[in-house]
């Protein structure tokens, strides 16, 4: 019969690195593991899942994958410990390890059923990997393994011990780490290699590590599930401590690349962490409930509604005022009605309802030269700017997305192996079965459509979408005047709003909520000082461009993959775009590029 699978069913990949060290065990060890096995998963599943099921298949698909590896020190290494002690830690040390191997892998199977089998073996993940099994240097390959193993991978399991994440299989994991041989006792046995020629390897895998694990889409959205973007600098924070003492053991120190890629993360992660601190759950009334079970996402749930705001006292036609300025002031009315009803602010993410402290909302732009390019700018509470200042402000982010978007396509003639890094994410969400949830989005979306001369449109909602608002055509119409009990002629601007019902109540006052907004908005600019524009926008540019060079020189791919994800959105808001930029580049770096363009600036 086991022949006879073998030939029909397909295997997962961590079974044959667990089947080689299982081989190896007499047949106590393997009644052993066994029964450690049963008494893991005596009652089912080894723990409650507190959030989406994706997220855990994907971590402990990951987890498994990277586990097996730690067999290889066993395996590698047990013949050549010249101490009995230590050769006999290093045997318990291999069934630990096969035992770990195990318990993650059928995690994942019992996470995936009733599908036949989980996610698609990382081949990123595995470059790594065997990079590390295929080096055929013993003195090498243990400080390598052992890097991996008992530093990077041990640091996943603190993280998630720390955070309650399936306690009762990292207690356990973590309990077997301690007993197992240290560095010193390897590197005694085996000897250590040309400190230049580990170096050099070193660093190889350190890139590895942040091109191929950190910097996958999934494994980031998934992380940030289960523990939150603090414990993800928490976890880069521990990692780097931890990095650095075993790296000095032996001597060394991280590469430059390693550091900044700390540093960027950290800076990126912590934007996101401001942020998840102002949004709080909302809990679901029955309905919403029963809502959130029956429909699909995002074709059931879409609502549509069109209604008219009254913009008469902008004297559109008579060319007052430009058309951005309309565009720009509906802006504000939409984070002005949010911020002050807090319904608008309630958005979908995983089947749960939430709502932030704050209101954001996102234009949506075509970038100019750019092809078909659509920009989002997500703004936070832009009612309190002057609208001088939004336009600025717009104007200038929508800049800098263009030149990320040209630079992007620039990288890619240079380097063509660089698009298909931008095109991973979306392969993650297309998945139908182990696809990765795209973050929710807590903004309401505007785009412009009047120029197009529509009077009604339906736009439709991302997954990650509760709501979007739609500017549609400007005409003159005979509107009825209760006082006057006659018609009158006024300019209507006809908006249509597409809202995921679990979130927004169809009996919301959005068109009264609009049009008292535009109201105040409008009223608020007319009182607005004008102030005289500045000259050192030009050395604020080059400080951008600088900065990005600088990323891109430290980091091509990281750089790359950030450029790519900002030519499509961009909020200093949310993750602080332009300040992860400077990571690396201290104050006085940035100064002098800014002074020497502003005093340029001034003589032209």
């Amino acid at each position: 019969m086991d022949e006879l699978n073998a030939l029909l069913k397909p295997s997962w990949g961590a079974e044959q690195w667990i089947l080689e060290g299982w081989n190896q065990l007499t047949a106590g060890e393997k009644e052993l593991i066994n029964s450690r096995m049963a008494e893991m998963f005596k009652d089912g599943l080894p723990f409650e899942l507190k959030h989406d099921r994706t997220s855990y298949i994907q971590t402990f698909s990951l987890l498994a994958q990277l586990e097996v590896l730690a067999i290889q020190i066993p395996l590698k290494f047990e013949s050549k410990m010249t101490d009995p002690v230590h050769k006999r830690l290093m045997r318990n040390q291999l069934l630990d390890e096969i035992f770990h191997g195990l318990v993650f892998t059928k995690i994942v199977y019992m996470l995936c059923s009733p599908y036949a089998l989980p996610p698609a073996y990382s081949e990123k993940v595995e470059l790594l990997c065997n990079y590390v099994r295929e080096e055929s240097d013993p003195k090498i390959a243990v400080v390598l393994l052992n890097l991996i193993s008992e530093s990077w991978i041990e640091e996943f399991f603190y993280a998630f011990q720390r955070h309650g994440i399936a306690p009762k299989v990292f207690d356990t994991i973590i309990a077997d780490e301690h007993r197992h041989v240290s560095e010193a006792e390897l590197y005694s046995s085996i000897g250590l290699p040309d400190k230049k020629v580990i170096a050099e390897k070193i660093e190889s895998m350190e890139n590895q590590l942040s091109a191929n694990i950190f910097m996958q889409f999934r494994y980031i959205v998934s992380f940030s599930t289960l523990v939150g973007y603090q414990a993800i600098i928490e976890y880069l924070q521990n990692l780097d401590i931890k990095h650095r003492k075993q790296l000095g053991k032996i001597n060394l120190s991280p590469s430059d690349n390693w550091q900044y890629f700390v540093k960027f993360s950290s800076k990126l992660f912590s934007g996101f962490v401001l942020y998840d601190q102002s949004v709080n759950q909302v809990e679901q009334t029955p309905l919403r409930k029963l809502l959130m079970s029956q429909w699909r996402v995002p074709v059931d749930p879409t609502m549509v509604g069109q209604f008219n705001v009254n913009i008469t006292a902008f004297n559109y036609f008579s060319g007052q005022y430009t058309h951005e300025t309309l565009m720009l002031l509906i802006l504000q009315a939409t984070s002005l009605g949010m911020y002050e009803n807090d319904y608008l602010r309630i958005f979908i993410d995983r089947s749960k309802l939430f709502t932030t402290q704050d209101a954001y909302v996102g234009l949506i732009l075509k970038l100019p030269n750019c092809g078909d390019q659509l920009g989002t700018i997500v703004l936070k509470n832009c009612h309190e700017l002057s609208l001088q200042d939004l336009a600025r402000k717009v104007r200038s982010i929508r800049k800098k997305m263009t030149y990320c978007y040209k630079r992007c396509e620039q990288l890619e003639q240079e380097n063509p192996e660089l698009i298909k890094l931008a095109d991973e994410p979306l392969d993650d969400m297309a998945d139908d079965f182990y696809g990765c949830h795209f973050p929710a989005s807590p903004f309401v979306s505007l785009s412009d459509l009047s120029s197009f001369g529509f009077s009604q449109a339906k736009s439709p909602l991302r997954p990650n979408e509760s709501s979007k608002l739609t500017m549609l055509e400007v005409e003159r119409k005979p509107v009825w005047n209760h006082q006057t009990e006659q018609f009158e002629p006024q300019d209507m601007l006809a908006m249509s709003i597409s809202a995921d019902h679990r979130a927004i109540d169809g009996s919301m006052q959005i068109r009264k909520v609009m049009s008292e907004g535009f109201e105040r908005v409008f009223a608020k600019m007319q009182n607005e000082e004008l102030k005289p524009i500045g000259r050192e926008s030009l050395g604020q540019e080059r400080i951008f461009k600088n900065s990005v060079e600088f990323m891109l020189e430290n980091n091509l791919e990281l750089g790359y993959k950030f450029l790519s994800f900002l030519r499509t959105m961009w909020s200093d808001d949310l993750f602080a775009s332009e300040q992860v930029f400077s990571v690396g580049m201290n104050r006085k770096d940035l100064m002098n590029i800014a002074n020497y363009y502003v005093k340029k600036a001034l003589t032209i």
